[in-house]
């Protein structure tokens, strides 16, 4: 049983005024409820620490669209989003429309050999990645994928999360920044 504590009440507060000071996810909210933002790492800081990283680029590939909501805060950093989930949820449609956000391509996959084949279509251009997929089995196989790109932003960092946890922590530390709460964009130096 877990217990109220201040702790809690602090994440609540903050997940609440993510979404409040953010008129896309408001408009989001309102429109689909509450169970569209349910495990969306939106609330993990993820367009701050874009921001404040200085993400940008032409292409983005991204693994877990699930409700399309990271998709749509990595649409406002790059002119366009990829973004490939073994889960065919088609209410992501009907959310990117709602915010009107046109720059998303939606791609459903039924393996780690899809995913590459939507990569090769686009001829490996992409200018960053988002990998918040299936952590416990494919997070070698998605960084192996993309991680030509120069730039992947990993999503559960996180002790319980080892196979993401490991991986990133493997990487040379000054390729890696943290940021948000369970977020890290690592970035090849020449």
């Amino acid at each position: 049983m877990q217990f109220w504590s201040l702790d809690i009440e602090k994440q609540i507060g903050e997940r609440v005024q993510t979404v409040l000071r953010d008129p896309q996810l408001l408009r989001a909210y309102e429109r689909f409820g509450a169970d569209i933002l349910r495990r969306s790492s939106v609330f993990h800081g993820l367009d701050r620490f874009l921001s404040e990283a200085g993400v940008r680029g032409r292409r983005c590939f991204e693994v877990g669209t699930w409700n399309g909501l990271t998709a749509a805060v990595l649409s406002r950093y790059f002119d366009e989003v990829v973004s490939v989930d073994i889960v065919d949820q088609p209410l992501k449609h009907d959310v990117l429309a709602h915010l009107e956000v046109s720059n998303v391509i939606c791609c459903v996959v039924a393996s780690n050999a899809d995913k590459a084949k939507v990569w090769k279509r686009f001829g490996g251009n992409f200018d960053g990645a988002y990998l918040d997929g299936d952590h416990a089995n494919d997070t070698e196989t998605d960084f192996a994928l993309v991680r030509e790109c120069g730039r992947v932003l990993f999503h559960e960092v996180w002790p319980f999360q080892p196979p993401v946890w490991n991986l990133v922590h493997s990487l040379p530390r000054d390729e890696v920044t943290f940021g948000g709460v369970g977020l890290a964009l690592w970035e090849q130096r020449a």
